[in-house]
């Protein structure tokens, strides 16, 4: 489990046992039950399972060739927290496309563990991964899902191999670390979101397992945020 500490709550990740407590939010809890003034929220997500040393063949196979040009193609992939601050200044142009909320540096400051990657083509950043990994749990959350838009059709197919190329790549090196399951972080292929429809192809394309997590939230905290986001609408 791990656990960030803010001014006014305490956030658990990937609890076990999520328990009633008026300062605290649990967020994607491996468990479902019922805590006495807490509202619980359902997370579907897709899973990949990286026991599997050859996880990349259960891919669909349009996923794996557009892997194997990939790496043919000069890609660089960097690692490390330095690359934090420019993977995030990318999701920024994402996530106001698809209607989402962005990050800043001080958002990731609680966590004790992050892994960023970035796959750059002559210099320029083609896309970039944040992983939220606990250890105890084996388990990795792609926190953030950064990629570079392409407005010309090939540009957008290089991007698109440079991004599975990537999670391909990241998922080597997890299992070098000892992590065993990859968590995609959201899934809903019935979705009617067009802006997040790709996303979820995306995903899909790992053949991974459906896994549902739960949010565990204060009643009082779980009605402030439905009002406030009434109010953004």
């Amino acid at each position: 489990m791990i656990t960030e500490r803010k001014r006014w709550m305490t956030y658990t990740y990937f609890n076990r046992t999520p328990r009633m407590n008026f300062g605290a939010t649990h967020l994607f809890a491996l468990t479902k039950r019922s805590v006495f003034l807490m509202t619980r929220v359902p997370f579907p997500t897709m899973m990949v399972d990286l026991s599997n040393k050859e996880f990349v063949g259960d891919w669909s196979a349009s996923t794996r060739t557009k892997i194997n040009k990939a790496g043919q193609e000069q890609f660089e992939i960097k690692r490390g927290g330095h690359l934090l601050e420019e993977v995030l200044k990318l999701f920024k142009s994402t996530a106001s496309r698809k209607g989402l909320q962005g990050y800043t540096e001080d958002d990731f400051g609680g966590f004790s563990t992050i892994e960023v990657s970035c796959v750059y083509k002559e210099e320029l950043l083609l896309c970039g991964h944040v992983w939220l990994v606990d250890g105890e749990e084996k388990r990795a959350m792609l926190f953030v899902n950064a990629s570079r838009y392409g407005a010309a059709s090939e540009e957008a197919s290089l991007i698109g191999r440079a991004h599975y190329y990537l999670l391909w790549q990241d998922g080597l090196f997890l299992q070098q670390k000892g992590i065993r399951l990859m968590d995609l972080m959201g899934f809903d292929i019935d979705s009617s979101d067009s802006q997040l429809a790709g996303v979820y192809q995306w995903k899909a394309a790992t053949h991974g397992h459906q896994e549902v997590l739960y949010h565990y939230y204060p009643i009082w905290f779980y009605v402030l945020r439905k009002f406030r986001n009434m109010l953004a609408r």
